[in-house]
């Protein structure tokens, strides 16, 4: 039996995955499924939380009972601004609204005629208007169009704190789940923003405890502590941070590209930088952290898949292509030839532009383009300090991106993660 394991739940929006480490972080096993999808009371798309907590469940009892493996620690890391809400018998109020749900202008509009101007209310939130990612517009908004559901709710939790009240029963708020683009924060004056108050929410959010904090349960005679579950990208940057000395910024690639300084000499924004997409948020003791965020995975997902049709291509691996530099040349000084879908598309082409000759061409353009995007994202939070780039995610094993980005880097490290999985290690770190 491989004694004192430690179990963590990675829930992402695409995948939902478990880990067990020992006690130094390495890995020994690892197992995911794929993140199901149901439907709101109003036909949008959001996460199945029932099917997703049951998973967990039966992942957590089956190791539980393992003559294997000794569980004797667990933690949780969770995308952010999403809110589970409890009733006072301490049952979900469905739905889980997803976060790429739209607010309706006229409910934003309120919001703003009432706590703005926007210009104020972004640099004291350290965010820009994000419809449903803004957390607590979710709850405005609720009170306002759905307030038959909205009287239900007692308690709200972040989804990794609710994932932690699954097995412990106690009810927190902590700080890295607060501060991610939720509008909740003031951080000019360190506390709840006043319309917080001022609306009553503030008591629907349980008591604020330290990320580290652990809670001890006996569960079929066996003793585990708890973890009370953290942000998942702020759980990668507390990996980070515990292993490095030297001022870095991480790039965090996935569905969402989000890019860290945890080292910036001014953690105050102008509105200049809010507006291309810089946002705060928390380190574990509630530190702002400037970042910057653009949907570059998704994006990358969905051209991708028209290229592979295009070229007739069925099989593809973006960690199998190599970089060409004599393509690279070739593109560079290119106009640009693709169409968004979810970034801006400011500087693109009315129309998208095929006018490659051959699949690799076009798939280096496409990373070219997309890193341009990310440079003016990196842009608006470097600084002058910085002397290292970490990379992780699933960009870190693309050769086009990573060239490409030394080529744009060439004064700072840049240092590839060859460690998988940073914010569940981060998560074990923790308890």
């Amino acid at each position: 039996m491989i004694n004192n394991c430690i179990l963590v739940f990675d829930i992402g929006k695409t995948n939902q995955k478990y880990f067990l480490f020992d006690t130094n972080y390495n890995l020994i096993l690892q197992g995911n499924k794929k993140t199901q999808k149901t439907k709101d009371d109003d036909g949008d798309k959001c996460d199945d939380i029932e099917k997703m907590t049951s998973w967990i469940k039966k992942v957590f009892y089956k190791y539980l009972n393992s003559n294997k493996y000794k569980i004797t620690k667990v933690n949780f890391s969770a995308f952010g601004a999403t809110l589970v809400h409890l009733d006072s018998s301490f049952k979900i109020i469905k739905p889980v609204y997803d976060y790429n749900k739209k607010i309706d202008e006229e409910t934003i509009s309120l919001f703003y005629s009432k706590y703005g101007p926007e210009k104020n209310f972004s640099l004291s939130t350290g965010s820009k208007n994000l419809n449903m990612l803004n957390s607590g517009k979710q709850i405005f908004w609720l009170k306002r169009k759905k307030p038959n559901l909205y009287k239900r709710i007692k308690y709200s939790l972040h989804l990794p704190q609710y994932l932690s009240f699954l097995f412990t029963d106690e009810l927190a708020t902590e700080y890295t789940s607060i501060g991610c683009h939720t509008d909740l924060w003031d951080y000019e004056n360190k506390k709840y923003h006043y319309w917080v108050k001022n609306e009553g929410i503030h008591k629907l959010f349980p008591q604020i405890v330290k990320t580290n904090k652990t809670i001890t349960k006996t569960i079929n005679s066996k003793k585990i502590v708890f973890g009370i579950g953290i942000h998942d990208s702020s759980s990668a940057l507390q990996y980070y941070l515990a292993n490095e000395t030297d001022p870095f910024i991480l790039i965090s690639t996935g569905t969402w590209c989000i890019n860290f300084n945890p080292f910036a000499r001014n953690n105050i924004f102008d509105i200049g930088q809010i507006k291309n997409g810089a946002t705060a948020y928390m380190k574990i003791d509630s530190s702002p952290v400037k970042t910057s965020r653009i949907f570059l995975g998704a994006e990358h997902e969905i051209k991708l898949n028209q290229l592979m049709g295009f070229f007739q291509i069925k099989n593809f691996d973006s960690s199998k292509i190599k970089f060409n530099k004599k393509i690279y040349l070739a593109i560079k000084k290119n106009k640009n030839n693709y169409r968004w879908t979810y970034l801006s598309n400011e500087n693109c082409p009315k129309h998208e532009i095929f006018n490659f000759e051959n699949f690799d061409e076009a798939y280096h353009r496409l990373i070219l383009e997309l890193f341009q995007i990310l440079k003016k994202s990196i842009s608006v939070i470097f600084d002058e300090c910085i002397k290292k780039i970490y990379v992780e995610g699933g960009f870190s094993k693309n050769k086009i991106f990573i060239e490409i980005l030394k080529i744009n880097y060439p004064n700072h490290k840049i240092i590839i993660n060859t460690i998988s999985n940073a914010s569940s290690r981060g998560a074990a770190m923790l308890i």
